[in-house]
């Protein structure tokens, strides 16, 4: 008996792996993922949390708890993305 694992495959890039998905609302107006390198990585999430935090602050006070859960999460990633960068750098 087999089964497949959803989202899994063997031949899955490393990059689509790191990227944070699109949320929903990301995905409604259009956002595109480029990915690539660590520094074209670092250029698109700052893009997207910009992106999102401006949608907030256009709903006001009552911003989408999603969309700010979202920003979190790509803020940590960011942090994760120039932690390697500045070891590079080093390295």
């Amino acid at each position: 008996m087999t089964f497949k694992m959803k989202g899994f495959s063997p031949f899955t890039k490393k990059q689509d792996q790191t990227n944070v998905p699109l949320s929903e609302h990301e995905k409604k107006k259009g956002t595109e993922v480029i990915g690539g390198s660590l520094n074209e990585e670092k250029n698109d999430l700052e893009m997207r949390i910009s992106d999102l935090n401006s949608d907030i602050a256009d709903k006001g006070q009552e911003g989408p708890t999603k969309t700010r859960a979202q920003v979190m999460k790509l803020e940590k990633r960011l942090a994760d993305v120039m932690k390697l960068l500045s070891t590079q750098k080093r390295g």
